[in-house]
Formats: structure tokens, sequence, C-alpha cells
């Protein structure tokens, strides 16, 4: 029994679906297990109080949109907060909350990451004056009003700095997650011959965990896998984790939510469905105007896992995105010149003397937990 008739909450079942950490972070600990348990609670008595015969297995995407404006109220819409909400979605198995609550966390704190990150490039004078009184969106800001801070973001970044300086700040992927969650890039790189051995590994795990949620029914962050989602990707290396050319590394961004990018024939439909930024996406159907260059974020992005597994910057290059009017979003990274195609494996700068032994890699997430 998951959730009970009038909205009380399997407690029990609740607590070991959190401990048996298939479908949420392993090792969680008793106290967010307890913060988690009384949202649920108190997300089901907020149903029941206007519906009283609804539980949390059939609520909708604007019931949780009404929580979260209730949550806001008391200054509870935090993040820590949604994703304990966001687990019991899934306790649960209520696939439009869950989608709902990862929409509405996507993204949500990249601003405020940003201004943060700008710290690095600038003095303190001109950070506290680029930035004085802007604030970043909060959770549950609506999708269609964040394209608004998204252009006072850039306006303030661009009248204080040079290009060279607000791309760096933009390229510093403060959504990508930190260096260490991408360990894994480096032991590839290492055990293989070359960084076209090392490319094929990556395209084969991306199609390997679109092929396990394919299997499981389970969602590739925001979306759900079908068989021409996964033919789609098979097909287009770019796209299934990227392509050398040279001494450059081409990549192509996968569409955020492909089973409607991939039947849509509307051009600009088909750009909304492929755009991942949700600071900007909304403005492809409103016609605002975001800077060209606030797509070195998504690039930021796009670059970590090379940077850790090279060791080094790895210069990259946004050559498409569908904010541009492109009709897809495509990235250069320059290969640092250490790892560049060497005439003999000899000359591999990392390459293990000995044999490695066969391994198979982890699958990264593609969930937020």
């Amino acid at each position: 029994m998951l959730s009970q008739e009038g909205g009380a909450t399997d407690e029990r079942g609740f607590r070991s679906f959190l401990r048996e950490g298939k479908l949420v972070p392993k090792g969680l600990k008793a106290d967010v297990i307890r913060d988690n348990v009384r949202l649920a609670k108190r997300f089901e008595e907020s149903l029941a109080k206007t519906f009283p015969r609804r539980s949390a297995v059939n609520a909708t995407d604007r019931d949780v949109r009404l929580f979260i404006k209730h949550l806001a109220k008391s200054g509870d819409n935090r993040f820590d907060k949604l994703i304990g909400l966001l687990r019991y979605s899934r306790f649960i198995g209520n696939r439009a909350m869950e989608l709902e609550l990862l929409v509405t966390l996507d993204g949500v704190d990249v601003l405020g990451k940003l201004v943060e990150a700008a710290k690095g490039h600038l003095g303190k004078k001109d950070h506290e004056r680029m930035f004085a009184g802007f604030e970043p969106p909060s959770l549950g800001t609506p999708h269609k009003e964040m394209p608004a801070f998204t252009q006072e973001f850039m306006s303030r970044l661009m009248k204080g700095t040079d290009r060279e300086t607000w791309r760096a700040i933009l390229l510093t992927g403060v959504h990508a997650g930190p260096p260490k969650a991408y360990a894994e890039e480096k032991e590839m790189l290492r055990e293989s011959k070359d960084v076209d051995e090392y490319l094929a590994k990556r395209r084969q795990q991306r199609i390997d965990l679109l092929e396990e949620h394919f299997r499981n029914g389970t969602l590739f962050y925001t979306q759900e896998i079908d068989d021409l989602s996964l033919e789609f990707v098979r097909n287009n290396p770019e796209v299934a984790g990227g392509v050398r050319k040279g001494d450059s590394i081409y990549q192509t961004k996968i569409p955020y939510m492909m089973k409607e990018y991939l039947r849509e024939k509307d051009p600009t439909m088909r750009r909304y469905h492929y755009c991942h930024c949700p600071l900007a996406r909304e403005s492809i159907l409103s016609g605002a105007t975001i800077p060209r260059d606030f797509c070195y974020c998504s690039a930021g992005y796009e670059k970590m896992p090379y940077e850790v597994a090279f060791g080094a910057p790895v210069k990259t290059t946004v050559l498409k995105s569908v904010l541009w009017g492109d009709d897809v979003c495509r990235f250069r990274m320059e290969i640092p010149e250490e790892y560049r195609i060497k005439a003999k494996s000899r000359d591999w700068p990392t390459r293990s003397r000995k044999k490695p032994k066969k391994k198979r890699y982890r699958k990264q997430s593609s969930r937020r937990e």
C-alpha cells in the first residue's frame, strides 16, 4: 500500500523505500529521511484539505504547483524540500507529479550560481556594483517568467565586463555538478589507446544508459525514452557522446524532449522541444531576445567531463544554438595538445604500461535527487 485513502501517508513504506536506495541515492541520513517523510505527510494533508478524497497517488501537476506556492508563503520552497517530494512521487509511482517536480527543480539555481562564480573573475567592488539588487528566480517561478531574469542578468554582466570575461564566467559549468562526479571520464581516457577509443566508450555508455531507461520505463532526466529516441541517438554519434575531427571534439546536444522533438513538424516547436535551458527556453515561443552568448553557459556544462578527463582547460566554442534559430545546439571542444592523435601509441601521455583489465564503467545517473 503506497498512499492510503483520505490522504494518509504510508510512512513505514516510504521510509523503507528511502533506505532501499534504488530510485533515490543510497545511504540517506536518518534526518534526511525524517524530513522527507514529514514533507510527504504535509503534502498529503494539504491535498486532503482541498480535495477530501484525493491523495498524492492521483495528484496532478497543478496540485504540485499549488503546494509549492503554499511552501513559498512560509519560506519553505527550498531545493532540499522539493527533492524530498520528488522522492515521494517515485515511491507512489505518480509520473505527472515526478515530471512537474523535475521541471521545477531543473536549473532554477543556475543564475544564482553564476552570480557567485563571477566573484572569481571580478573585483569585490565591481561584483557588488554589477549585481546589487539582482534577485535570481525562486523555486516555483513560472517558466514563462524565466527569460526576464536571464535578460537582466546578461544585461548587467555585459555592461560591466568584456566578452572574454563574461564568456569565462558563463563557461564555469555551474550546473554540471562537481568535478568528482566525472572521475570515471578520466579513468576511461587513461585506459584508452587514444581519444577516439575514449569517445567510442562514452558513446556506448550513453546508449547503454538510454537502453536501460527504455527497458525499465524510467526517466532520462525529464523525458521518457522510446524506440524512436533510441534509434535517433544510435544513428547520431555526436549526440551520443562526441566525435573527433582533427584536433577537436564535436558534440551535438541530445534533445531535451526527444519524443516530442522527433514527431514535431513545426520548426519553432521543434526548437522549443530541443532546448534544455529553463532560463531561456520560453523565449523561443515568446520572441523575447536572449543575448547569444548566454549559450556559453550550456557550453560550460558540455565541456566539464572533458576537462576532468584531460586534466586541463578545454577551449570550447558554441557553433549552433536553437536560441539562435538553428535546428540543433552544437559545440567544438579543442583537445589539449598532449592528447592529440600521435603517430605511435607509446606517445599517449597517460596510457598505462600494463595491459588494463577489462572493466565495466558505471553508468552516470540521469536523475535529479
